[in-house]
């Protein structure tokens, strides 16, 4: 079976029927642990919020994801913006005045540039499960967007857990869309890819492995970045978030 797409009125009757709606929170981080953010994310690769979730939020997301796995007939299945989430938390959590600062105060940071007017951010739920989460895996890539933030929201604790695997910080942000696209040519095609997969499990060549926690929140720079995930075993599933913000070229794309 292939990937699936479901929206969130599928799951309304079968998930959310008569829950009351929960208030998310999050915590109001301070610009000394953005600045170690940015430090880490320069140096290491990535940065990461540990317990950036409630354990109540993180339970509604993870029910959430159960019932869209079950009825995808446990295979891959994602969703697109916080409408076809509505109700998880995840909405919430993209719209929260904390999440926006923590990512704009990041980008500005980092990067020493004022933020984008950007009302939302480009956000997706992949949910990795069967045989055709394991094709959905091992697709290196560059992010179109600068900062990628991801919160895992279930992920397996043996076998393959599909860890997040990347070469960070390999490009600069480019100055036009065409030399963007030359780059991402480059990665796309299939010799590089089968290299790139070569060389995971080398000792010289293998790229930075993340192993992922529920509810924590990660970060990287995703334009710059080589990334993609190892699959997890097809009996599991792995779910994450990820929220994406600012688009360098987003005119010409």
């Amino acid at each position: 079976m292939g990937a699936t797409q479901i929206t969130y009125e599928a799951l309304n009757n079968f998930y959310l029927k008569g829950v009351t709606a929960m208030e998310l929170c999050v915590p109001d981080v301070p610009v000394g642990e953005i600045d170690r953010l940015v430090a880490e994310l320069n140096d290491k690769g990535f940065g990461c919020i540990p317990n950036y979730l409630q354990p109540k939020d993180l339970q509604r997301m993870q029910s959430f994801v159960t019932s869209a796995v079950q009825r995808s007939n446990n295979e891959y299945v994602h969703f697109n913006g916080p409408d076809e989430v509505s109700g998880s938390g995840l909405d919430e959590l993209a719209h929260s005045p904390r999440f926006k600062k923590l990512i704009y105060e990041l980008y500005e940071r980092g990067t020493g540039k004022k933020a984008p007017e950007q009302q939302s951010f480009y956000q997706v739920l992949r949910c990795l499960s069967g045989q055709s989460g394991q094709k959905n895996s091992m697709i290196f890539h560059y992010d179109s967007y600068i900062v990628t933030a991801l919160v895992p929201i279930q992920i397996p604790n043996s076998g393959m857990a599909g860890d997040l695997l990347m070469y960070p910080n390999k490009r600069t942000v480019r100055k036009t869309y065409l030399s963007n696209a030359v780059d991402k040519v480059l990665l796309d095609n299939p010799l590089s890819q089968r290299l790139l997969r070569a060389s995971v499990n080398t000792k010289r060549f293998s790229p930075t492995r993340i192993k992922m926690l529920p509810g924590h929140l990660y970060f990287f720079w995703g334009y710059r970045s080589i990334h993609t995930n190892e699959p997890c075993d097809a009996d599991k599933v792995r779910a994450t978030a990820l929220f994406h913000f600012a688009n360098p070229h987003g005119k010409a794309n």
